[in-house]
């Protein structure tokens, strides 16, 4: 092409990428021809947005995708689920932030996986714990039974035999994990993948690749650089087998229990024994498993790898537990007589916590290996990379908060009057109990101090000049304040959720020695003292944990029947929810695997279709976050054709501060600056056109990339393009009402977005100087279709842009 006639020739494509919620989209579908010229959302003056005639022609096409985070009211019962989706964020919380971290980053990924399964144990468990311990056990034994006779469960289990009825009530946990694991299926028509972008085996080919390169290259790994990485997902192979196998030993361990405690104090059992110990085995082998045994050496040597045969041996060895125990006559009485509980009942809770624990422990300590080697990138994360166990430690007790709580309603139920003692409980569930009232009012006197403490040092200090209004203090005290608040409010959400788990860790690990002393060899007054006083804190968390139950209900209910409320869960949905499944298969499925790889097909075909395509991405909030992720996937010759132009973008503030490990600051550097020793043509194959990224010193999610170059920084509070007004915040004629604050809200219409849209425009159109050596070829990829009719260019003007989206 010839390159005096190609700036004339030049087709100009922007792409809008909208973010979160209905506002952002409806200004991205029908952008604005008018705006304010004072006052603010009460009321104000507008004026018609002048043409600018001196604009290149553009095509406008909008991806409309944030209806995916919205979903139906179906989707509300997830918030039940709170801990699973933790848990899978915690996996992505790893700080890998120096070379040579394999074991520390394969340490932290064992602590996550640990943790994940520790949650399918506590949940099959604790429906385990309704039905065989308190119903079957403790309320079928009619000769000091505390509960009430006439419950329909109650009568049943007095009517059948305790062998059988234990088998029977074994069911109940089984079908709750299988309706668990068949809900987590990713069955949403708007969650399947598109057309893959990569092949399944030029994607191991790449990945193979891209291993020895960073070995040879020693640099740090980048995960999300690889093509394909959205649609398969690694790390999630034999996730959900390894999960269904460790519900079934969960059930077999509460069945085969009691039956061989009774025969071992009789004559003893091969049967039970052999069973006990197979199913010890395969715990083992479900605790171990994880990717790193899914490499070509151990494909077929590793057990768990054969997941049908894995999955079959699971049920298998289930069912044998459940004849074991419902088939052999035993004296049940006697047996009740030795153990209130179901014997391996409170020893399996005692077990989940010390897993838990571990887990925790683990990724602490390769989170400190790996910061300390590097601590001055430690240092610009999250809590110095401590966040991801951090938010394990909530995770692990809001867990255990809907467990005690169920617990706690079950014994309510199944006895006369209600009392919270009349059946034995897992000490477990009795330290949880009583530790959510110590966390709700510790935590909230130490949240109040905070805040009056906040409070205090940003009191109003003397006036500027005496004759300042008091609405003009008020007001650039405010402003202050919402600036302090975007460049630390992020900090001091990280900051209360580690004083959160530091403190359920102190209270969890005092009330078990306060359990532990109550029940030891001290002295009568001691022990009576310390049991008392845990009794009157269960019987308090035994309330607020039914009062929680209640508001969570309340909670679902108002997002399935309220649009709106669903509509502000679809913000938290897209943060929780945008990683894939990494540590349990019940966590909702990532609204990403379509996303990403529907834009990364978007920009391949505009740019394959017409070597004279230029693009200009132009994507909001959430927005840009898919933008980045789509253009590090796309093959490197082609971004030289892209400009990008991001907007209260979060993946800085947010993505590379709590996912260091796979958001790293060298892959968003690598866009825009050359890393090869200043290489020229490296220039021309690799890096975009031009980046610009915009946002507010009031935008909370909002912050600099770190990205040389590419930040700028507006103010708030101000008329953006009057001269009298846009140095400061002070009233005028023109102004006479405070301009409004918009933090995270209001870019795309925010006049001096113009500007540095035309500049963009104006780069992408300029002729680029020819690569002095061929293009890296890029590797096969799926056909696209054929190449439909381009829409007629538009100009932005005082007519509404309605192309819709793509």
């Amino acid at each position: 092409m010839d390159n005096g006639s190609q700036a004339r020739e030049t087709r100009l494509v922007e792409l809008v990428v909208p973010g979160i919620g209905p506002v952002d989209r409806a200004e991205a579908l029908e952008p604005p021809v008018v705006h304010r010229i004072s006052g603010d959302e009460a009321a104000g003056w507008y004026g018609a947005v002048a043409e600018d005639a001196a604009e290149p022609l553009v095509e406008r096409q909008v991806y409309d995708w944030n209806r995916l985070t919205i979903g139906g009211a179906g989707r509300a019962m997830w918030l039940l689920l709170l801990p699973f989706l933790l848990i899978n964020l915690v996996t992505w919380m790893q700080p890998r932030l120096p070379r040579h971290s394999r074991v520390s980053g394969w340490l932290y990924d064992f602590g996550a996986r640990l943790l994940g399964l520790s949650l399918t144990v506590m949940l099959v468990g604790v429906f385990g714990q309704a039905a065989m311990d308190q119903v079957v056990w403790q309320c079928g034994a009619p000769a000091h039974s505390a509960c009430g006779a006439e419950n329909p469960l109650v009568e049943a289990a007095r009517d059948v035999g305790t062998g059988l009825g234990l088998t029977l009530a074994a069911v109940v946990p089984l079908l709750v994990g299988a309706v668990m694991a068949f809900s987590a299926r990713d069955a949403k028509k708007e969650y399947r993948p598109v057309l893959k972008t990569v092949e399944g085996e030029e994607y191991r080919r790449l990945d193979g690749e891209d291993k020895e390169q960073a070995r040879e290259a020693g640099k740090v790994r980048r995960p999300l650089e690889v093509r394909g990485f959205w649609e398969y997902n690694w790390r999630a192979e034999g996730l959900t087998s390894q999960h269904r196998c460790a519900g079934l030993l969960t059930v077999a361990m509460l069945v085969i229990v009691p039956g061989l405690q009774y025969d071992l104090r009789r004559d003893g059992t091969v049967v039970g024994l052999v069973l006990f110990v197979l199913i010890l085995v395969l715990a083992a082998l479900m605790v171990a498993d994880g990717p790193w045994f899914r490499s070509v050496a151990w494909a077929t040597r590793w057990p768990p790898n054969h997941r049908r045969t894995t999955l079959g041996v699971c049920l298998g060895v289930t069912v044998s537990a459940m004849l074991y125990c419902a088939l052999p006559e035993r004296d049940w009485l006697a047996a009740r007589g030795s153990s209130r509980m179901l014997p391996g009942m409170g020893e399996e809770a005692n077990d989940v916590v010390i897993a838990q624990g571990v887990g925790v422990l683990l990724m602490v300590v390769a989170c400190l290996v790996m910061c300390l080697r590097d601590r001055d990138r430690a240092e610009r994360t999250s809590l110095y990379g401590l966040l991801g166990p951090v938010v394990a430690v909530v995770s692990c007790f809001i867990g255990w908060l809907y467990t005690a709580a169920f617990s706690l309603w079950a014994q309510g139920w199944l006895t006369p009057d209600g009392d919270p003692y009349a059946t034995e409980l897992p000490r477990a569930v009795r330290v949880i109990a009583a530790a959510f009232p110590l966390v709700v009012v510790l935590g909230g006197l130490a949240a109040v101090a905070n805040a009056v403490w906040k409070l205090w040092r940003r009191r109003p200090a003397a006036p500027a000049h005496p004759a300042e209004e008091k609405e003009d203090r008020k007001h650039r005290s405010e402003i202050n304040w919402a600036r302090k608040l975007g460049e630390d409010g992020l900090n001091w959400y990280d900051q209360g959720l580690a004083a959160l788990a530091s403190l359920i860790v102190a209270l969890v690990l005092t009330l078990y020695l306060a359990n532990w002393v109550g029940d030891g060899s001290l002295t009568t007054s001691v022990r009576r003292t310390t049991s008392d006083t845990v009794k009157q804190l269960t019987t308090l968390g035994a309330l607020a944990l039914i009062a929680l139950v209640a508001v969570a209900v309340l909670a679902v209910r108002a997002v399935a029947l309220r649009p709106e409320m669903r509509r502000n869960t679809g913000i938290a949905w897209a943060f929780g929810v945008f990683w894939p499944r990494a540590a349990h298969p019940f966590a909702p499925a990532a609204w990403t695997v379509r996303t990403v790889p529907e834009l990364v097909h978007r920009i391949e075909h505009l740019l394959d279709s017409d070597s004279r395509t230029r693009i200009l991405l132009h994507a909001q909030s959430m927005g840009s976050v898919i933008a980045v992720a789509a253009l590090w996937q796309i093959p490197p010759e082609l971004r030289p054709r892209i400009g990008l132009l991001t907007t209260g973008s979060p993946i800085g503030a947010v993505f590379a501060r709590h996912y260091p490990g796979y958001v790293t600051a060298e892959s968003l550097d690598a866009l825009v600056h050359n890393e090869d020793g200043g290489n020229p043509d490296a220039d021309r194959t690799r890096l975009l056109r031009t980046w610009v990224s915009i946002h507010r010193e009031t935008d909370l999610l909002a912050g600099p990339t770190g990205v040389g170059g590419v930040d700028q920084e507006w103010k708030d509070g101000v008329a953006p393009l009057d001269p009298d007004t846009g140095r400061s915040h002070a009233r005028t004629r023109a102004q006479p009402v405070f301009w409004p604050l918009e933090r995270h809200n209001g870019y795309r219409r925010d006049p001096r977005i113009a500007a540095v849209r035309r500049a963009i425009l104006d780069t992408l159109a300029e002729p680029a100087p020819p690569p002095s050596s061929p293009p890296v070829t890029p590797g096969p990829r799926q056909p696209t279709p054929s190449p439909t009719p381009a829409p007629a260019p538009t100009r932005r003007g005082p007519t509404p842009d309605r192309t819709g989206p793509v």
